[in-house]
């Protein structure tokens, strides 16, 4: 009981912190801030996280973990190589809906973020991407005989539909996630003049 306790406390931490961590801004965000929206005191924070730049930086671990792992549970159970991605897209447009302050705190904050950080960010991208591979791989009639070929075709899908994230999370950009995927899917698949 104590551990889940525990998880459920850093949880709201973690929480409270990239809520006002996206709303101020790193130099702006106090550790009492965030201790008054967790509902703890502030010395609990460093009883979970050494410093202010800690905690920033787990913030962006999270999320990307949580991005990660949730591609991984939204495609179980598909196993058509167009509903997969599908299925990517709008869980990718859901996920930067609830959680766009990952994105915005690592572009707008790239200071703060160092090397190992940065590494192990372009580590988790790229299992994204190998996932995105393997998918393909599994589900294409005429897999491409080089393993670059498909990865390059991973990173064609991923890089199309993060563009059009970011249009939505840093320029409020509405778009129809039904019809934005079904399009991006479509785009990738069979190009642009088959659509």
């Amino acid at each position: 009981m104590r551990g889940e306790k525990q998880e459920e406390k850093r949880s709201s931490i973690l929480e409270a912190a990239a809520s006002i961590f996206s709303n101020k801004g790193y130099p702006n965000t106090k550790m009492q801030d965030i201790a008054e929206k967790a509902g703890i005191g502030k010395g609990t924070i460093y009883q979970y996280f050494k410093s202010k730049k800690h905690l920033f930086r787990q913030v962006i671990k999270e999320g990307m973990n949580f991005y990660l792992n949730g591609i991984k549970n939204e495609i179980k159970g598909y196993s058509d190589l167009k509903e997969i991605l599908k299925v990517i897209v709008k869980f990718s447009f859901s996920f930067m809906e609830k959680h766009g302050h990952v994105l915005r705190m690592i572009a707008s904050h790239r200071s703060i973020v160092d090397e190992n950080t940065m590494k192990w960010i372009y580590d988790r991208k790229t299992k994204v991407i190998s996932l995105i591979s393997k998918i393909i791989a599994e589900n294409t009639e005429k897999t491409p005989q080089n393993v670059n070929d498909i990865n390059l075709a991973a990173y064609c899908f991923f890089g199309m539909m993060i563009s059009v994230i970011q249009e939505k999370v840093f320029h409020n950009r509405e778009f129809d996630i039904e019809e934005v995927s079904e399009k991006i899917v479509n785009i990738f698949l069979r190009g642009y003049d088959k659509i």
